[in-house]
């Protein structure tokens, strides 16, 4: 606020002086001299109200946690491909090739595109040990480490990367649908440039893949595990089965994302539009659409 300079008027004292000692009359006579009484204007400063400022309805640690989530979820659907060529020599059913090598127990995947999992192509090699299979594939039990696999979109651009760790699990075809059923203690994937995770301690009891209309669709239920960045972890748990038809893009099922440190879980439900997150470290409520720039930049950011 800027300043006012007051200035009172000063009776010169030759004035005054000079008053009391004209002649004629006494003392008594002589008039009081009083200097005039000036008064400061009042100045009353301006009211300054702060702006209003509003929280954005989902905290970006919230949309982050679901980002690493979604994308190390992903990322954990390869060992679903893993399990279902252990063993197997020939073509992958919809492109590519895998051998199996049994006196290296080394599995070799080149460019395989599966018909269960026709959205992606793997190509890289793994160990197998431990091996169980019939003649006609449908049941495999294997022990897969050391994998060293590129995931690839159908255009052949990399996706991610699983460049270590162990897969126990079988898989068995029904008939109708396959079913995996897994555990690892550690995995390993690198995504971009510079984003690496670890997840631990994973095991999912029931994950099926039915075909409808000759298309796959993949439900994933009593899945848990835990992911790392490096930075933060992450306990994430599949509340209510996680139903693909189609790429990526899920049409119903619940996540519990628990960022370790955090006081409150994350819920994540699925829909075929979009997700709604809430609780998480801000308590709050909010829908993206998949194709939202939001959580398009927060996915992006989590496998850059």
């Amino acid at each position: 606020m800027r300043a006012f300079h007051l200035t009172l008027t000063a009776i010169p004292l030759a004035l005054a002086l000079a008053l009391s000692a004209c002649g004629g009359g006494s003392d008594t006579d002589t008039a009081a001299v009083t200097p005039p009484s000036t008064t400061p204007p009042v100045t009353t400063p301006p009211v300054t109200t702060p702006p209003v400022t509003t929280p954005p309805a989902t905290s970006s640690n919230d949309l982050a946690s679901f980002a690493v989530a979604w994308a190390s979820f992903q990322m954990l659907e390869s060992v679903q491909a893993l399990q279902l060529t252990a063993g197997g020599t020939g073509n992958c059913g919809a492109g590519g090739t895998t051998a199996y090598d049994a006196a290296k127990a080394t599995q070799t995947l080149n460019r395989c595109k599966l018909n269960e999992m026709p959205y992606q192509l793997y190509s890289g090699t793994s160990t197998v040990k431990q091996l169980t299979a019939n003649p006609d594939h449908t049941l495999v039990v294997a022990q897969l480490t050391a994998p060293a696999i590129d995931v690839l979109d159908t255009d052949g651009a990399l996706e991610f990367k699983l460049v270590g760790g162990d897969i126990n699990g079988t898989m068995q075809d029904n008939g109708s649908d396959d079913s995996y059923f897994y555990t690892s203690t550690q995995l390993q994937f690198r995504a971009g440039a510079s984003t690496s995770y670890t997840i631990s301690n994973a095991g999912s009891t029931s994950t099926v893949i039915a075909f409808a209309a000759g298309k796959p669709e993949r439900s994933t239920n009593n899945l848990v595990y835990t992911v790392s960045n490096g930075k933060d972890s992450w306990q994430v748990s599949v509340m209510s089965p996680v139903h693909e038809a189609g790429d990526n893009r899920p049409d119903r099922g619940q996540l519990m994302i628990t960022r370790l440190g955090a006081t409150q879980a994350l819920q994540a439900v699925l829909g075929s539009n979009g997700v709604t997150l809430s609780g998480g470290e801000q308590n709050q409520t909010q829908t993206y659409g998949w194709t939202d720039a939001s959580l398009r930049a927060a996915i992006a950011t989590a496998t850059q």
